[in-house]
């Protein structure tokens, strides 16, 4: 014990040294002991002249349990240097409760100015144990110790506390706002009715603090008594009477059906969106169903940048139901708005948009920003304003490929089979996206032109165009294309013959199979793959003598895949034809084999998955024990 004594002292000594790193590490080593000569050196060390060394001090400090840091630190709250009174308080709301005891002790101090700042301090620390402490320096002589103890007992939240801050409302004038935004803080009903009676009061200031504190405790039933002072002369009044409400509101999880005069509340309601407060603009939006008026537009329309995604889509729905109207206002903005704002703007009205309300946009085809080109694009395909076509046509030569893409795809919903050439120009465009936006128009188009085109294109020197071709035939789904899609099975490009099967299996009406049959003898496994899966959803059960002869298959994925198509018919009387799968020398085929058997109900497999149950391949195991769950044998 003598050793460390001696060695504290050794580190207080060095606390005076002139050298910074001398003192930096006396301070790390003293906050190692828990004795009160270490702790009263590092407060010591709150008073370095390096800044540094005072944070780092008064990081340990924070850390300290027992009273004694609190005890020393509270002198620092007398200090001149407001710094170091600021460093003092941070460190003694860090330390807690443990120094909620030392600070309520000297509550009494003969300086004001600390009393005030230990009220301070109590308040964010925010422990019931300094109420009646607390209590009492409400009535004490200074008005600043007054106030700084009411706005604590706020903080602390304490319902014991609202006698005494009532009654210091009523009879210590200088005290009375500190007293009653303390009573709101606390939040409890009972002081209600006091507040209640302020509401008689002729001060403007305290009315405001009253309908706050009214607002803060939320009873739904205070909404009828703050009614009258919506109408009243002094704005702040009445819009802290709104806001109130609106507290109110929120706090009882529910629209209150009180009808408010939201009229005389425009400017102040679309501020508070602006300003982000959260309770306003939840507040502003949900009254939109029952709230117009070109004032009412015209403030939503400002506010549109000032909201998140999901709030955009409200407002969107909501100027959607005022249709026309909203839509005027919204194309004079677009006239003067920033390139974010305009872009918003046309996401709006593209829900609202007629011909005539595209007519009005058309011009935006030469704006200066991408974003709002592709967004005008879309609105005039959608809009089926015909009269479009050509600022469309315009946009398909656009220097940017979204905007292309956009413009080809809105010609689909607008164009006629005797104006696709446009459209299929854009199969050559050198960006994915833009010829997939051709090919869909094509597709939304369709007709014997269209397919006649596509038909072409399956020989057309660009496989690329080749491979969109068979895709466009294969989502017209129309009986006239299953000729062309036959004929595509015997393709040089395997891509092409894959995309020909799928598309007759989308579209299931073909009346010669012999094409797809042939296609099982493929030399590409994902042509053989896909016959395999087109025979088994055009023919059903029928197509199992076809594709059984791929069970045998060199490619043990083609063989995965028909146990699997051949499982998905779920017929018992093909269970034969699986079974010695279950005995294959690859995990993969067994695990495929177990899953099709299951479908198949075949109890006669229940022996072999009992013993593939406990298997080390965890992955065939679990397919086991599943398929004798779905089966019903045992495990």
């Amino acid at each position: 014990m003598c050793n460390v004594v001696e060695r504290i002292g050794e580190l207080l000594s060095s606390l005076q040294s002139p050298d910074f790193f001398h003192r930096e590490e006396a301070v790390r080593e003293l906050a190692t002991y828990t004795e009160d000569e270490a702790v009263a050196g590092l407060v010591l060390a709150m008073e370095d002249p390096d800044l540094g060394i005072r944070e780092l001090a008064a990081d340990y400090l924070s850390q300290m349990k027992g009273s004694t840091a609190a005890q020393l630190l509270i002198r620092f709250l007398a200090n001149e240097d407001i710094g170091t009174r600021n460093l003092a308080s941070e460190v003694l709301v860090k330390l807690g409760g443990e120094a909620v005891s030392a600070l309520v002790e000297n509550l009494e101090t003969d300086d004001h100015d600390v009393r005030k700042f230990i009220a301070d301090v109590l308040g964010l620390i925010g422990d019931e144990r300094a109420v009646p402490g607390l209590c009492q320096r409400l009535w004490d002589e200074n008005s600043n110790v007054v106030c700084s103890a009411a706005e604590a007992l706020g903080e602390i939240g304490s319902a014991k506390a609202i006698k005494d801050l009532v009654a210091v409302s009523e009879k210590i004038e200088d005290a009375r706002l500190a007293a009653i935004e303390g009573l709101g803080k606390i939040g409890d009903p009972a002081a209600l009715e006091h507040l209640y009676q302020m509401l008689e009061c002729n001060d403007a200031m305290v009315l405001y603090v009253v309908l706050e504190a009214i607002g803060k405790i939320g009873d739904p039933d205070s909404v009828a008594r703050l009614a009258r002072f919506l109408e009243a002369e002094e704005s702040t009044v009445a819009e802290a009477a709104l806001t109130a409400v609106i507290e109110i509101e929120q706090r009882s999880g529910g629209r209150l059906t009180y009808d408010l005069p939201l009229d005389q509340f425009t400017d102040f309601l679309f501020d508070g969106i602006r300003n982000h407060n959260e309770a306003i603009t939840e507040f502003t939006l949900s009254r939109l169903g029952h709230w117009y008026g070109s004032n009412v537009i015209e403030g939503l329309l400002d506010v549109v940048d000032y909201v998140d995604e999901d709030r955009l889509g409200r407002i969107s729905e909501a100027l959607s139901q005022v249709g026309a109207p909203a839509a005027r206002h919204i194309i004079a903005k677009l006239a003067t708005a920033s390139k974010g704002m305009k872009v918003k703007l046309l996401d709006t009205i593209k829900m609202i948009v007629d011909e005539q309300i595209a007519a009005d946009i058309a011009p935006l085809v030469e704006d200066p920003d991408p974003d709002v080109r592709q967004k005008v694009a879309h609105i005039l395909g959608i809009s089926g304003f015909a009269a479009a076509i050509p600022r469309l046509r315009q946009l398909t030569a656009d220097g940017n490929g979204h905007v292309r893409a956009a413009a080809f795809s809105s010609l689909g919903w607008l164009c006629t089979e005797d104006q696709v050439d446009v459209i299929v120009a854009g199969l050559d465009d050198k960006y994915p996206d833009v010829r997939e936006a051709a090919v869909g128009a094509l597709i939304i188009i369709g007709g014997p032109k269209v397919i006649a085109k596509l038909t072409a294109d399956l020989y057309h020197e660009d496989p690329e165009r080749q491979r969109l071709a068979v895709t466009a035939l294969g989502w017209i789904g129309e009986a006239s294309v299953v000729d062309p899609l036959i004929k595509a099975i015997n393709h040089p490009d395997a891509g092409v013959r894959k995309s020909a099967i799928n598309s007759l299996a989308r579209i299931g009406e073909v009346s010669d199979y012999d094409p797809i049959v042939m296609a099982l003898s493929d030399e590409n496994t994902a042509v053989r793959k896909a016959a395999v899966s087109a025979l088994v959803a055009l023919k059903g059960g029928d197509a199992i003598h076809d594709v059984r002869l791929l069970l045998e298959d060199p490619d043990m994925w083609v063989r995965y895949h028909t146990i699997t198509a051949i499982g998905d018919l779920g017929l018992h009387e093909h269970a034969h034809l699986i079974m010695p799968y279950l005995e294959d020398d690859q995990d993969v085929m067994k695990i495929a084999a177990a899953k099709a058997v299951a479908q198949m109900s075949a109890r006669e497999a229940v022996e072999r998955l009992n013993s593939l149950a406990d298997d080390k391949n965890k992955d065939l195991a679990e397919a086991a024990q599943m398929a004798l769950s779905r089966i019903g044998g045992p495990t």
